[in-house]
């Protein structure tokens, strides 16, 4: 599960932001977190904000992180990083990445710089089940390698950095797969395997989603079985051989459908996003949406939200998401520390902020009602003469 995550200096993001799934001491619907020790974690987070404030800048982050965890280590000598700077920074300002996360019961700590299209600094850490002792499995800075103590004398992590490092790649790219140390193997696999970005955009979703069905009976079944919590009415659904690839067959009460043919783009998205559910559902994932309720009726969004929050409580599948759809505050899907709102503020720079840090929310406000009115910042809010202004976090009273 994804614990924290925090960058600076990307795209619209200037200054460091910071997003956290770790849950207050708050007792509301704690059926919507999943207990790790003395760490609660929430299963849903949602994110609020006009066009163009950096809510999918947050998520392009996080997916860059992990292309360059799993990418990297195939840059050649000379090469550089791409580093997608805020527009007001110069060109040897830093970029900072940071993230925690849990693998397997083991919390880890994970980050790096860039400066210069290059690595500057890069470092590693678990925290040990029996003591929750900070343990360091590598520390880099400017060319400079630190093993921890448990490490430092691994030869086929010395001979990693020996003959492939460079300072355009990730060191945790370049020993993920090779060290067959089971720390860095997990971390390197929490990227790899259980962080799922998903585009709506994509049609290779939907594309997984029929190869899966084809190759795997027990997995059709289980979509069949999310589409049933989903209330729709699907009974079946058949893959079946056609001359351009294929064919899918949505079966009903009385009558079926083709569905790149004649269902419907609500129905089509739903294919999109069913597999990365069961996945998730299946193997514990993080599963990242950028406007989960784009061609999906309301209904559709809060039972996948609920889903996410209830179907599992012991599951570690956790959905981060970002929305429009303001209806979704008022149904009792959230606790207010998983409702974020993002704004631009000075420098058209992102800001990022949490319910929980907005002062006097009452236990019984209407919180969609308060985010319409501007209470809680990071709507637009049109004038006569069409300019926007934004509002800022002032705790007033509806």
């Amino acid at each position: 599960m994804l614990l924290e995550f925090s960058c600076s200096n990307f795209k619209s993001i200037k200054e460091k932001v910071t997003f956290s799934a770790i849950a207050t001491d708050d007792s509301k619907n704690e059926e919507f977190l999943r207990k790790f020790g003395d760490f609660r974690v929430l299963h849903t987070s949602v994110i609020y904000g006009p066009n163009g404030s950096g809510k999918s800048n947050l998520f392009k982050a996080i997916g860059f992180v992990r292309d360059l965890v799993l990418k990297s280590c195939e840059k050649k000598a000379g090469e550089v990083l791409k580093q997608p700077r805020h527009k007001m920074a110069s060109q040897d300002e830093k970029s900072e990445f940071n993230i925690q996360f849990i693998m397997g019961d083991v919390r880890y700590a994970y980050g790096f710089v860039l400066r210069n299209n290059l690595v500057s600094e890069e470092y590693l850490y678990y925290f040990a089940r029996e003591r929750e002792e900070i343990v360091k499995v590598f520390e880099r800075e400017e060319g400079e390698i630190c093993l921890g103590e448990k490490f430092e004398e691994n030869k086929v992590l010395l001979e990693i950095i020996k003959d492939e490092l460079g300072d355009n790649r990730l060191l945790l790219s370049c020993i993920g797969n090779k060290s067959g140390i089971c720390e860095i193997s997990d971390a390197f696999l929490f990227f790899k395997l259980h962080l799922v970005i998903h585009n709506m955009e994509e049609k290779s979703e939907r594309e997984n989603c029929i190869r899966a069905m084809m190759e795997n009976e027990e997995m059709r079944k289980l979509i069949i079985s999310v589409f049933n919590e989903l209330d729709s009415d699907i009974k079946d659904i058949r893959v079946e051989d056609g001359d351009e690839g294929p064919r899918v067959k949505v079966v009903y009460d009385e009558f079926e459908t083709d569905l790149a043919y004649e269902e419907s783009t609500g129905i089509n998205k739903l294919f999109d996003l069913v597999l990365p559910m069961v996945q998730s559902f299946v193997n514990g994932k993080v599963m990242i949406v950028d406007e989960i309720e784009l061609n999906l009726h309301r209904n559709v969004s809060y039972k996948i939200i609920n889903l996410f929050n209830t179907y599992l409580p012991n599951n570690s599948a956790q959905l981060i998401f970002t929305s429009h759809d303001i209806s979704l505050l008022g149904l009792n899907l959230f606790r207010n520390d998983q409702i974020w709102f993002a704004q631009l503020g000075k420098d058209r720079a992102t800001e990022l902020y949490s319910l929980v840090e907005i002062k006097n929310i009452r236990a019984d406000e209407n919180i969609a009602k308060g985010y319409v009115m501007g209470r809680y910042g990071a709507v637009p809010i049109f004038k006569n003469n069409g300019g926007v202004v934004r509002w800022s976090l002032v705790s007033s009273e509806i």
